[in-house]
C-alpha cells in the first residue's frame, strides 16, 4: 500500500476509534425515533434510493430517511452521522482491520466491479494504448485495481508502457477524456454509455470480465449501532433491498425517473442500465470466497500486506433473508478474447 493512502486509513480509524469513547453521544439508539441516516449522494447508482423512499418503502418499515452530507462513510458510520452507508470493499475491510469500529453488514446491490475502461476514438483495442496516458481515478481504489489487472492480462505494464494519470471518478474522469488530458479511462457507468452515444470514447473492457470474483461493494454500519438498535438496522437493510429490487424489476417505470432526476443524455441512462444489468443481482448476502479472492488481488497489488481474517470485521444477522440467493459470476470468455 503507497505511503498516502496508509496514512489516509490510519486517520480513518483514529477518527472513527472515537466514537467508542465513553461519555461521546450517540445518534442512534433503541429509544431514539425511527430515524435512518444515509449519506446523500447524487451518484446514479444510488437514485435507487431515493425512488424507494419516494414509493414509500422505508416508511413501510416504520423509517423516516434524512439524507445527511458526510465527508467520509467510514467515520460517518462510526459516530453515528450515518446509519450505514455503500462503499468499496476493500477500503472498509482495510479500516475495520485498522482498528475503525465498524462491520461489514451486507453486501451492496451489486458486488463486482462495474468499471468501464474507454478509450478517446482511434485507440480500437487495449493493446493501441501503449505510450499512452491513461486515467486510473486514484492509486490504490478499487478502480486503479481492475485498470492494472486489465492492462497486466492484455500484455501492457502500467509502470512502464503507459502513463498511468490520477483523473478521479465520474463526471471529472470523463471530462480528462473529452478534453484529451487522457487518452483513455477506467470509469463508471453512465459515462461509458454516454461516450458511446457522443463518439467521444468507446467501450474497451468491462470490468467484471476481468476479475468476477473481486468484491466490490459492500454496507458498513457503526458497532455502536449494532449494538444499540439492530432493530434499525434490519429495518433498513430491508428497505434498502426492495428499492433496489422493485427498481431492477420495473424498469419501465423506474427509468423515466431517472432519466428525469438526471441531468444526462436519457439515452445514456437507459444504455447504462442495460450495460449493467447482468451484475444488478440485489443479494446482500457476502461470499467469504470472493472476499478472500479480493484481498489476494489487493496484496498482489500492494494495497495490503497481509491476509485479514475478515470474519471479524463481518456481521452478517441482519441480512433481509427474502433477498438472499445463490451466488452466481460471470465467465472471463471476453475478457479471454482480449
Amino acid at each position: 500500500m503507497n505511503s498516502n493512502r496508509r496514512d489516509a486509513l490510519s486517520r480513518i480509524a483514529a477518527l472513527a476509534a472515537a466514537a467508542s469513547v465513553p461519555g461521546i453521544p450517540f445518534a442512534q439508539g433503541a429509544g431514539a425515533s425511527r430515524k435512518l441516516k444515509l449519506a446523500a449522494t447524487n451518484s446514479y447508482t444510488q437514485q435507487p434510493i431515493v425512488f424507494g423512499v419516494e414509493k414509500g418503502f422505508f416508511r413501510e418499515e416504520g423509517l423516516e430517511v434524512e439524507f445527511v452530507d458526510a465527508q467520509d462513510a467510514v467515520t460517518g458510520v462510526a459516530t453515528g452521522e450515518l446509519s450505514f452507508a455503500f462503499g468499496p470493499t476493500s477500503v472498509y475491510l482495510r479500516a475495520a482491520a485498522l482498528g475503525a469500529p465498524i462491520k461489514i453488514v451486507s453486501s451492496g446491490f451489486r458486488s463486482k466491479g462495474p468499471y468501464f475502461l474507454i478509450a478517446r476514438p482511434g485507440i480500437p483495442a487495449i493493446a493501441g494504448l501503449k505510450g499512452k496516458t491513461v486515467g486510473n481515478a486514484q492509486a490504490g481504489s478499487n478502480l486503479d485495481t481492475v485498470l492494472r489487472t486489465i492492462l497486466v492480462r492484455n500484455g501492457l505494464d502500467p509502470r512502464r508502457d503507459v502513463t498511468l494519470f490520477a483523473n478521479g471518478s465520474t463526471q471529472q474522469a470523463y471530462g480528462t477524456l473529452i478534453s484529451g488530458q487522457v487518452d483513455a479511462t477506467i470509469i463508471h457507468q453512465p459515462f461509458a454509455a454516454l461516450g458511446e452515444l457522443e463518439k467521444t470514447s468507446r467501450t474497451l473492457a468491462r470490468g467484471w470480465d476481468y476479475l468476477p470474483t473481486y468484491h466490490t461493494g459492500v454496507l458498513i454500519a457503526g458497532d455502536r449501532l449494532i449494538a444499540a438498535d439492530p432493530d434499525l438496522l434490519r429495518r433498513g437493510l430491508r428497505a434498502y433491498f426492495k428499492s433496489y429490487a422493485y427498481a431492477k424489476a420495473h424498469y419501465p417505470e423506474y427509468l423515466p425517473w431517472l432519466q428525469a432526476r438526471l441531468k444526462l443524455n436519457p439515452r445514456a441512462v437507459e444504455l447504462a442500465l442495460k450495460q449493467e444489468d447482468d451484475i444488478w443481482d440485489n443479494n446482500p448476502d457476502v461470499d467469504p470466497a470472493a472476499i478472500e479472492a479480493t484481498q489476494r488481488v489487493e496484496i498482489a497489488q500492494q494495497n495490503q500486506k497481509v491476509l485479514y481474517d475478515a470474519g471479524k470485521y463481518i456481521d452478517l444477522r441482519f441480512l433481509p433473508r427474502e433477498y438472499v440467493k445463490p451466488f452466481v459470476y460471470p465467465n472471463q470468455s471476453a475478457a479471454l478474447k482480449g
